[in-house]
């Protein structure tokens, strides 16, 4: 328990990067379809892509960042030798984005799924966001 509380909202992704990246072929060795994916060049990235997302606001109110790794990596194959094969030839990583409707929230990320982030060779990477439209009291903008 946090004592600010919980982040407010937040997205975490499996982003695959690369020069020559296919993403029917990540999409084969992963075995699920991407949330979206771009070759390089299609229309204008410099680098191809392949992105997998889990978003808070399509989960319960309960599940926290962990939670929402945690289903990420459930889609995906938890075979070593792939994750060695793929985080070899292209660039991986899971990206959190965290959006605070104020200061002072909070999360922790277990020994556990350290290790599973790590058996993967999986690095993670943390964006914080104040997010004005989640402020209390405060209508978003139209």
């Amino acid at each position: 328990m946090w004592f600010g509380g919980p982040v407010d909202r937040w997205k975490v992704a499996l982003c695959v990067h690369g020069e020559e990246l296919d993403p029917d072929r990540i999409s084969a060795l992963l075995g699920c379809e991407p949330t979206s994916a771009e070759r390089r060049g299609n229309p204008l990235p410099r680098k191809g892509r392949w992105l997998l997302e889990v978003e808070s606001e399509k989960c319960s109110e309960s599940d926290d960042v962990e939670d929402g790794i945690r289903m990420l990596l459930a889609r995906l194959p938890p075979e070593g030798d792939l994750w060695v094969s793929l985080t070899g030839t292209y660039s991986v990583s899971v990206s959190c984005g965290l959006f605070l409707a104020s200061s002072n929230r909070g999360f922790a990320i277990s020994a556990d799924m350290s290790k599973l982030l790590s058996d993967r060779n999986l690095e993670i990477g943390f964006d914080v966001y104040f997010d004005q439209d989640l402020v209390e009291g405060e209508a978003p903008e139209s």
